[in-house]
């Protein structure tokens, strides 16, 4: 009785630290979404299956490890920012392109900053909710952002130019300090 009582002791005080760390994580993502600044490291691309990138995923180009759904994305630089009403998107894209994208551009994937559009952010079951717009010289997207309280976030980009794609990544607070070194 008496290893019982100290069972069911100890749960309880272990039940209630991890209580407090999801209280301290969801405060945490609480006011990065009330100040509007924050940021969001993707660690996985979940493209958009056509069959023309299905094509060209089947011919292994992809690398050891991904697959057509999901691509690693670890250890390749890449942001999606929130700030002062703004945002700033660093992210690869794999997929389909539909118009635009001339010769010789920087890069390929989803880069621009713009002021946001149509922010608005919902209290769903467990997680937030954050829909936006934005645009740049030739494209706009419509970004919509789930953020849970582990601090994980799941990112859909729908572009007027390219098939739809998502990021799986983690969300923390925004440090313009350190980002300066970037520019």
């Amino acid at each position: 009785m008496k290893n019982l009582v100290l069972i069911v002791l100890a749960f309880g005080v272990l039940g209630c630290s991890g209580s407090k760390i999801a209280a301290d994580s969801n405060a945490e993502l609480n006011q990065w979404i009330e100040s509007g600044t924050y940021e969001i490291e993707s660690q996985w691309a979940s493209p958009m299956p056509t069959s023309a990138f299905m094509a060209v995923a089947n011919s292994n180009i992809l690398g050891p490890g991904n697959n057509a759904n999901r691509i690693n994305l670890i250890g390749n630089p890449n942001h999606l920012r929130v700030y002062n009403g703004s945002i700033d998107v660093h992210l690869p894209f794999f997929g389909e392109r539909f118009m635009g994208g001339g010769y010789n551009q920087n890069g390929s994937g989803i880069e621009f900053k713009a002021p946001i559009k149509n922010y608005t952010v919902s209290a769903e079951k467990g997680y937030y909710r954050v829909k936006f717009s934005a645009a740049d010289r030739t494209e706009s997207y419509n970004i919509v952002l789930n953020l849970y309280p582990n601090q994980t976030a799941n990112i859909a980009v729908n572009s007027s130019q390219r098939a739809a794609i998502q990021y799986q990544g983690r969300i923390e607070a925004y440090d313009s300090d350190k980002t300066e070194g970037e520019k």
